[in-house]
């Protein structure tokens, strides 16, 4: 008799035990589909770590698109890049030589290195859509515009022009790659002109777009 009664004890001690662990998971379970939806909805952004960044320089205006890169052309001579996006390609950047700035050839070489991994990352992010070439008109010129009309007697303020950044997301962060002003509307495809909303008058004479140097921006190690 004692023998069943300890028994019956130990057997509502073990289902109340499992009662409490499936209570307790229910729990935690409860949690999660709670957590989960705002944790997702920060992944979903199209833009990833570029959220911000891209919505910053667009500024709202109309004449505006964030172009998926599909291709980094890499020039290892030159130490160049030039973006391929669906309607053409971004053109080349400045060279990188920020390598040269090594005391030493093992330094140089070191740094070398390291560009050239940080151009492989980058091409590796452009092939899982994490890098975009972000393009804006600007209806009344820029300032380097103005600078050249200022040396060269023409006015060009009132010529349509675009400017465009390239961005990556690396990592959890956002990096800017290379910056382009004064990209004349003529140089561009015409289908990307017709999204910026332009007409064939309004494209401007085919010159080759301005890069602009941006300080290195290296991804996280």
């Amino acid at each position: 008799m004692v023998r069943i009664l300890m028994l019956s004890v130990a057997f509502v001690l073990a289902v109340s035990a499992g009662a409490e662990g499936a209570t307790s998971r229910k729990r935690n379970t409860s949690v999660q589909e709670r957590t989960s939806p705002h944790q997702a909805a920060q992944e979903q952004d199209e833009f990833r770590s570029c959220d911000v960044a891209v919505r910053e320089f667009v500024q709202g205006r109309k004449e505006a698109a964030a172009l998926p890169i599909k291709e980094v052309k890499v020039d290892g001579l030159r130490m160049t890049l030039n973006f391929i996006h669906p309607y053409g390609e971004s053109g080349d950047t400045p060279p990188n030589l920020a390598f040269t700035r090594g005391e030493s050839i093992e330094e140089r070489r070191k740094a070398l290195n390291e560009a050239k991994q940080k151009v492989r990352t980058l091409a590796e992010a452009a092939k899982t859509g994490n890098v975009w070439y972000v393009i804006v008109l600007n209806k009344g010129g820029t300032s380097i515009d103005e600078r050249r009309s200022s040396t060269s007697g023409q006015t060009t303020e009132n010529q349509p022009s675009a400017e465009a950044v390239v961005m990556a997301s690396i990592e959890g962060r956002c990096i800017t790659i290379s910056q382009y002003e004064a990209i004349p509307l003529g140089s561009l495809n015409e289908d990307l002109r017709r999204v910026l909303g332009q007409t064939e008058r309004e494209a401007s004479p085919i010159e080759a777009p301005s890069p602009i140097e941006v300080p290195p921006q290296p991804p996280p190690s």
